[in-house]
């Protein structure tokens, strides 16, 4: 009785010393949005003849921060948080550049850019493909792979379809675009114009095989499927209070259970579990009683976490005191580490009708929290503490998060709602 009431006691005084720290970080963190902000200044041109580009999209990945050039080729982006960036330039004539861009301490960054021409290839963008029975069928295949089949990804709508073309290679299908693909989700209520990469999915029964073709694949199951590019956000303007709610409460539904929300919450776990003395970190000394309790920040942001064991990775144990997280170059960067796999469930929300129904799954009951699996592509992996990772195809999502798409996606500066 004595140990339960001190025990009690101390947790109580954890809770406390919690909050005041989530307090001060609110106040260090509003002074640091405050004063730790960059902007980038420069002009684009083109590179043979030196004459400045008019109109021409300057824009961060997987953001809703960008801009165009005016009448001079000048561009500005203001009031950008500290982190990494991949920085977009594209016109329509022109051959896209990307340039990574690490912005840790308030800069003013000038960047002028020049692009080469490239032939506009018209013969790719004919309306008259829609008519083709093939191209619908895999444009078909393409759409729900693509987007997903969540209620998010169903309600989107590629604008712009046609600038797609398809091409079969055995038993997979690849998808090509000339021109960025334009995606209204009108339950996100953001328009994405998505510069399309690559593509490729195979729906046919395969065998996973970690050292085949399908080593990064996001796998549902037997279904297969690929993609990458650059994605830039616009936000819908809402036609009524009502519709603006609902975006708003479909965002944060999106964002909770995501990839993203479980790389902030490790980060925000690791910055709680390990204190700075010097040049290094020491862990806590009370971490052992935080560590899966109520105060712990995967609990409370709703995730297990289940490591597979070494030696077999179809068997998973409790997370316990296990590290997964590991300290960077960057204050602001972490590198998330594990052998194998790494089971995810994510207690605060079921699974969509849809995932439990869905036929490449095998039909079941639809559980009340959501199951994923993640693989590295390599030893480690970088993200940044607001869950961001830049390094394509070396996070594996499999499972709900794979079954979720493009559909389900939020720019990076999408900002949660806090509880």
């Amino acid at each position: 009785m004595l140990y339960s009431a001190t025990m009690n006691l101390y947790l109580g005084f954890i809770n406390w010393n919690y909050c005041i720290r989530i307090n001060t970080f609110i106040i260090i963190l509003a002074f640091t949005v405050a004063s730790g902000q960059s902007r980038i200044d420069g002009q684009i041109i083109d590179k043979n003849t030196g004459e400045p580009l008019i109109g021409v999209n300057v824009f961060f990945s997987k953001t809703s921060i960008g801009t165009t050039t005016d009448k001079d080729g000048l561009y500005t982006i203001k009031n950008i948080s500290n982190g990494r960036y991949e920085l977009v330039i594209s016109m329509i004539g022109y051959s896209m550049k990307k340039k990574e861009i690490n912005l840790f301490y308030s800069e003013k960054v000038n960047l002028d850019i020049g692009l080469t021409p490239e032939a506009i290839k018209m013969k790719e963008i004919r309306v008259t493909k829609k008519s083709n029975k093939q191209w619908k069928k895999d444009y078909k295949v393409f759409k729900k792979a693509f987007l997903g089949h969540s209620e998010n990804g169903k309600s989107c709508k590629i604008i712009n379809e046609y600038v797609l073309s398809f091409k079969h290679r055995e038993n997979i299908l690849s998808a090509l675009a000339q021109r960025p693909l334009i995606i209204e989700n009108k339950q996100l209520g953001y328009v994405i114009t998505y510069y399309l990469d690559e593509f490729a999915t195979n729906n046919t029964f395969l065998r996973y095989d970690v050292e085949s073709f399908f080593k990064f694949f996001f796998v549902s199951s037997t279904l297969f499927v690929r993609y990458s590019g650059e994605s830039f956000f616009t936000k819908m303007q809402p036609e009524s209070e009502n519709e603006k709610q609902r975006w708003i409460r479909n965002r944060q539904t999106a964002y909770n259970g995501s990839l993203r929300h479980l790389l902030t919450t490790m980060g925000e776990r690791f910055d709680w579990r390990y204190n700075m003395k010097g040049n290094h970190h020491r862990e806590r000394l009370d971490w052992t009683l935080i560590s899966g309790s109520k105060y712990d920040p995967l609990v409370i942001e709703g995730f297990e976490l289940y490591p597979s064991e070494v030696h077999n990775e179809y068997d998973y144990k409790e997370l316990l005191n296990d590290s997964l997280v590991w300290i960077s170059k960057n204050d602001n960067e972490l590198m998330l580490s594990f052998k194998d796999k790494l089971m995810v469930r994510y207690m605060e929300e079921g699974e969509e009708l849809g995932y439990a129904f869905d036929p490449f799954l095998g039909y079941s009951k639809p559980k009340i929290y959501q199951t994923s699996v993640l693989t590295l592509g390599k030893d480690s992996v970088i993200f940044d503490k607001k869950g961001r990772y830049f390094e394509r195809f070396m996070i594996e999502q499999q499972e709900y998060m794979g079954w979720e798409r493009v559909g389900d996606q939020l720019p990076f500066d999408y900002l949660p709602i806090q509880n």
